[in-house]
């Protein structure tokens, strides 16, 4: 907002000297030699008496001197005040939300932080539970939406996104309300015997790899059977079956004919936010406001 070089004036005014200047700033004599004959060129004005006793102000110089250092301390209030404004001013995050992922999460996330945030606004952005929709999406994050809460741990989807974790969802097991099991507060894996259990095909959801190795090695009683995706459809295809899936909590509430039931084993859904590869400035400040704030 003014002459850098005004500031490289001051030092060498306040010190009568080129070589002690160039010690203040941190740069060679030569330099603020130069910095102050390119001043002077670029004022018209001698702005020193040059002596061997060293630097004397000129009248004119004298009167720059006092008015430069009331021109920049000026100047950083009004930067300060700009910066200030540019701090308050409202950040609009777009969440994109579905049925099947709902922002449920986050929003508990995200009162964590909200106070210390105040200038972030989530605006929920709906779209479609279909294949097409979600690849829709993944192709344009960052235009109309800026990130979705869900579980991102799949190839399913390509390495189209980033992803930010918030926590691990135990897996449970989901099943139509008039299943014998649906009943149950808790599942063992014996309880499973018999049944036909679905899940996502190997590779394509690496944290049910695991799983899937458990039940062939121990309980090959349960009839495992793979499925591409997790989508309405299958849940649909699940209440009139009176088959099993492989669920998470995350999806409790998507289908009021389900059961969502947990099980006495320790395996995990990572979950958390993907966003784009090539995110706004706003959307990483939201993103580490986020985790600023766990624990």
């Amino acid at each position: 907002m003014y002459d850098r070089h005004l500031e490289t004036f001051i030092q060498v005014a306040n010190n009568g000297s080129f070589l002690k200047a160039s010690e203040q700033l941190y740069i060679s004599a030569n330099a603020v030699t130069k910095q102050i004959n390119l001043l002077e060129n670029n004022l018209g004005i001698k702005l020193f008496h040059r002596s061997n006793q060293g630097l004397t102000l000129t009248d004119a110089g004298q009167l720059i001197y006092e008015e430069a250092k009331k021109m920049i301390r000026h100047s950083n209030k009004v930067l300060q005040k700009a910066r200030d404004l540019e701090a308050k001013k409202e950040i609009v995050i777009r969440v994109g939300v579905s049925l099947m992922n709902p922002a449920t999460i986050l929003l508990q996330e995200w009162q964590k932080a909200s106070a210390f945030y105040p200038n972030f606004r989530l605006e929920v952005v709906p779209f479609q539970d279909t294949v097409p929709a979600f690849n829709e999406v993944l192709e344009h994050l960052g235009e109309k939406i800026d990130l979705i809460s869900c579980p991102y741990e799949t190839n399913y989807w390509g390495d189209r996104y980033q992803s930010f974790h918030f926590k691990d969802l135990p897996l449970c097991i989901a099943c139509s309300q008039n299943h014998r099991l649906a009943r149950k507060e808790k599942l063992i894996p014996e309880d499973l015997y018999g049944e036909n259990l679905f899940l996502t095909k190997r590779g394509i959801t690496q944290s049910l790899d695991p799983l899937r190795d458990m039940l062939e090695e121990h309980h090959p009683q349960v009839q495992l059977h793979d499925i591409e995706y997790l989508d309405l459809t299958t849940f649909n295809k699940l209440i009139a079956s009176y088959d099993l899936l492989v669920s998470a909590e995350c999806w409790s509430g998507v289908h009021p004919l389900l059961a969502t039931i947990p099980v006495e084993w320790d395996f995990v859904l990572p979950y958390g936010l993907i966003y784009s590869k090539n995110p706004s400035k706003e959307v990483l400040q939201f993103i580490l406001a986020l985790g600023n704030t766990e624990n």
